[in-house]
């Protein structure tokens, strides 16, 4: 895993979602490139393989809460701990994971978070390259201090929510045809207390279920070359009574193609077209072109660049807004420095679009990091992030953040 992974925090709980398989080229990347003398070598349960690591740091904000009154800097303390459960069986498969992130600031208690993750999954194989998937996990996460959504409301803490995801899938694959089918069912629930979370703002007023459908069909005209279709139909419910004119159903359309050009070049793509109703009429239905693509380059066998790009409608928890578009871009670089050693770059771009009233905001996140491997079972992780705010409308300032972030970790 990169080392640039380890300075983000949770995704929203609603997120894109999108079925386009990984960009695969014939040649390794840095990231994927097997390492024999550092790979961990977890631990062998008769037919499973108990893999884990723990994580342990410190960092340094020099504007910790970026809408209170007053520029707070500070240190904070990380920790985070991730095991997993799985068979090594040759066919079917069954996995048990659990994760979990803490960040602590001694001298700024509000901000304070913790999140986890457990879940549970299976897969059944029927036959060469068909089978049938079964997951269940629960998310503990939060919206940052920095998220658009969270500053809007003047709240100048984290956010946190609860979410509960059921899956369930299937693939079938009929020589160069292959055919597939998904259902996903997820709950959002905010939480806080009375006084920092009033219903009437945030709370159970903005709790939701949200039931998705999917269908693809894809044909491989050569290994790493496909074409595909792939429709979805998402229906969001709100709980809350009196938001019922928040419930939507959308529906989208998309064609794609996964092309291995050189085996150093590859990309994906997927186009189409998105269309949201409301249950109110006064609401304004969102209809957009829809897009999800990356291009995967090798130029030397010791780096690795990766363009990706996304065009999305999320949820919001605002409440003069019920979605927004938005529209991320983002660009990694991976460098193996030395054999142990790996060296990261991210530049990424979000920009945020909603109508209720007319409002955008754009951010900009920079990430330099490295993992340095000392054995099979410890390395260090370093990161500094940038985060700047470029333009927000709403009254809401603009303002930027530097962050550094040291880790060690043992692996099992």
């Amino acid at each position: 895993m990169a080392a640039a992974a380890f300075i983000a925090t949770w995704s929203l709980p609603a997120v894109a979602q999108t079925s386009l398989p990984d960009v695969v080229v014939r040649s390794p990347t840095v990231t994927g490139r097997l390492r024999p003398d550092y790979a961990p070598a977890g631990v062998r349960l008769g037919g499973f393989r108990l893999d884990g690591n723990v994580d342990a740091g410190v960092g340094y904000s020099d504007n910790l809460a970026p809408t209170a009154p007053e520029r707070l800097t500070g240190i904070f303390l990380d920790e985070a701990l991730r095991l997993s459960l799985s068979s090594d069986w040759t066919r079917h498969a069954v996995s048990v994971t659990a994760s979990q992130a803490t960040r602590r600031h001694p001298d700024a208690g509000s901000l304070d978070w913790t999140d986890y993750q457990v879940g549970l999954g299976g897969r059944y194989d029927i036959g060469r390259a068909s089978s049938v998937s079964l997951g269940y996990s629960h998310i503990r996460g939060h919206l940052e201090v920095t998220d658009f959504d969270v500053q809007q409301s003047t709240l100048n803490r984290p956010l946190p929510f609860d979410s509960d995801v059921f899956q369930a899938s299937g693939i079938a694959a009929f020589n160069r045809i292959t055919l597939g089918g998904s259902a996903e069912y997820r709950t959002v629930r905010y939480n806080g207390d009375e006084a920092f979370l009033p219903r009437r703002t945030f709370g159970d007023g903005r709790d939701y279920d949200r039931v998705t459908g999917e269908a693809t069909a894809a044909y491989s005209f050569l290994p790493g070359r496909d074409v595909m279709m792939i429709t979805r139909v998402t229906d969001i419910s709100y709980l809350h009574k009196g938001l019922e004119n928040r419930d939507s159903l959308t529906w989208e359309v998309l064609a794609g193609l996964r092309y291995d050009l050189t085996g150093l070049w590859g990309f994906r793509v997927a186009v189409g077209y998105r269309q949201r109703d409301y249950e109110d009429p006064v609401l304004r239905d969102r209809s957009s072109p829809a897009f999800e693509g990356q291009l995967l380059y090798l130029p030397s066998p010791l780096t690795t660049v990766t363009l990706t790009a996304q065009r999305s409608i999320e949820e919001s928890t605002r409440a003069t807004n019920v979605s927004y578009t938005r529209t991320l871009v983002r660009l990694n670089v991976d460098h193996e420095l030395l054999r142990n050693v790996i060296v990261s770059a991210e530049l990424r771009g979000e920009r945020r679009n909603y109508d209720r009233p007319d409002e955008s905001v754009t951010d900009a996140v920079g990430i330099l990091s490295a993992q340095v491997f000392f054995n099979r079972r410890v390395s260090m992780l370093a990161s500094y992030q940038r985060y700047e705010r470029l333009q927000a409308s709403a009254g809401i300032q603009e303002f930027d953040q530097n962050l550094f972030l040291l880790r060690l970790r043992f692996t099992l």
